[in-house]
Parts: C-alpha cells; structure tokens; sequence
C-alpha cells in the first residue's frame, strides 16, 4: 500500500489518499526506480506557498519489491536533479487521483478529492514545472529573545497589540511542524490540530473565500483592524489573511523587528516569502497563488482556535 499526499495548502489540510491495490503499488514503484534523479527527500525542495511536492510513503514493511525505491520520497520538488521526469510521476498519480477514495480518511472532511481540486492542483503543477520556484537563501533569523513588546498599531488611533521575538525554534520540530498550520502560527497558539477558522465554535468553511474564512474566523474571536482590543486580552496579536480563491487560506503574523512571519502548512515557520525577500509588506510581498489580500485582524487573549 501507498500513502499519497500532495504537498500543497497552508490551511487546509494536504490532498491525500492510499492505494491499496498491490499490482499497481509495484508498477508505480518500478516506473520510479527506472527514473533516475526523479526522488528527493521529503521537504528537502521548495518549501514556499503553493505546490511543493507529492510524498509518498509505503505503508507496510513486507511488500515485496524486485525494485527498491526508498519507504518514503517526493516527487516533483525542486531538490530532484531531473524534475521533468518527475514531475511526470506527479502527474500520473494527481491525475488518477481517486473522486472517492476507497479508504475514508479524517482529511477528507476538510479536503474532499474532488475532480474540480484535481483539476486545480494540475493546473498548479503545470505553472510549477514551466517556471519552477528558485527562491534567495534566507539570511539566518537574529538571536531569540522571549520578551514580548506592546505597540502602538499606526494605522489606527488609540489601539495597541503585542509583537514578540521571531521564534521559528519553537515550531520546527518534529513532534510539532506537521501538526500546526499557519493559522495556528498567525494565533501563536500551538495545538497540534491543524487548526481551521471557525472549527472550536462550530463555524468553519469549506468555501476559500476572504468573507467565508474571514466569518469563520471572527467566530474564533478575532476582530477587524482598528476594533481595539483592550489591555485585558493581552497578549494580542496583528493577523492578516490572503486567499488563493476557491482553494485555500493563508495568514501571517506581525512580529517584532517591523516584519512579518508565517508557517505554510506543516512546512517550517518564516519570515521570507515565495523569494526569499524578509516580509516587510504582507499585501505586496511574493504570494504565489494567493492573489486575494483580504484585511488585518486582531487577536486577543480570548480567542481560542482548533
């Protein structure tokens, strides 16, 4: 059996589905082993907003294999030294990507395999693999300095919110990167749920639109920009939200220093974008897909998330 899943939201969870038949298992696994330079390690490519990868991961340690790819690998990043032939790879698996899948995860709740998401994701894969993303090195992060610092908000009169330390420490880690998303990161609140806007209060979506997440989201809680918030619900935090429509969500949170980080899905938290350029500017920084800037938040003490 094959575990599959496309590396490719920031919210929502990841596309992802088994193959259970053992027959094509093992053609698939003999079409990579006779493509040399099309595998790479899992996260070892680009790790920016948008397509990143396809991983897949044998599940079961007695298959028989006459050929003998590793138990887990990526196709189509940006680490592979053949990425057209695998690319191709991807696609085979994307496009037979099953509307039901025999085998019901707790991922399809959130991320139905539908063929409009297949269709969109090859779409995606096709832009990916033209114009692969060659983002600059990031400079490494200052030292970490716990302390947080109130400020005063300057878009708007009379409202203040906490930034703290960039502490991208604190979320790379095994036991907690693939587990918490940006949303969780945005909130600075580690559940290891993947968290979605609106799920704690029974208000989430499905529909990736700025006033659907943005409703979901405000049912967590959080308020618009220039509703301030009082010193009781300290510690509080500056969010924004950018939509790639009809796909996903994704946010970002101000951090002390006059930037901004982010953690794209269970990718490493950062502070650069799609270009590797420090985010300075949420609305104007390389967003990849996610064309839509929708607005600034608030969040406070209060605001609970899962």
């Amino acid at each position: 059996m094959l575990r599959i899943e496309i590396d490719l939201f920031s919210g929502r969870p990841n596309p992802v589905w088994i193959i259970t038949d053992g027959a094509e298992s093992k053609q698939f696994l003999g079409a990579v082993a006779d493509a040399p330079g099309a595998i790479a390690k899992p996260g070892a490519g680009f790790t920016g907003l948008g397509f990143r990868e396809v991983r897949v991961e044998l599940l079961a340690d007695d298959e028989p294999r006459s050929k003998r790819p590793p138990k887990e690998f990526a196709l189509a990043s940006t680490a592979v030294k053949d990425l057209q032939a695998s690319g191709a790879l991807a696609r085979h698996l994307i496009e037979a990507m099953p509307l039901r899948s025999r085998v019901q995860l707790v991922e399809h709740g959130i991320t139905p395999l539908t063929s409009k998401l297949r269709s969109g994701i090859l779409e995606r894969l096709t832009r990916y693999l033209k114009d692969p993303p060659r983002p600059r090195r990031p400079k490494p992060p200052p030292p970490a300095n716990p302390l947080r610092t109130t400020v005063n908000d300057d878009k708007c009169a009379n409202c203040q919110y906490e930034v703290s330390q960039f502490n991208p420490g604190f979320w790379n880690i095994p036991t907690v990167q693939p587990y918490n998303n940006c949303y969780n990161y945005a909130r600075n609140w580690r559940t290891n749920t993947f968290a979605q806007p609106g799920r704690a209060h029974g208000a989430q979506t499905s529909t990736m639109a700025c006033g659907t997440v943005t409703t979901a989201a405000m049912a967590d809680g959080l308020r618009k920009r220039c509703n301030c918030l009082p010193q009781t619900e300290y510690p509080r935090r500056l969010m924004a939200l950018v939509i790639d429509p009809g796909f996903d969500y994704h946010w970002y949170r101000h951090q002390r220093g006059g930037f901004w980080g982010h953690k794209p899905g269970g990718t490493a938290a950062r502070n650069v974008d799609n270009s590797g350029v420090v985010i300075t500017n949420p609305e104007t920084c390389d967003r990849g897909g996610y064309t839509d800037f929708c607005d600034y938040f608030y969040a406070g003490l209060s605001v609970v998330i899962n």
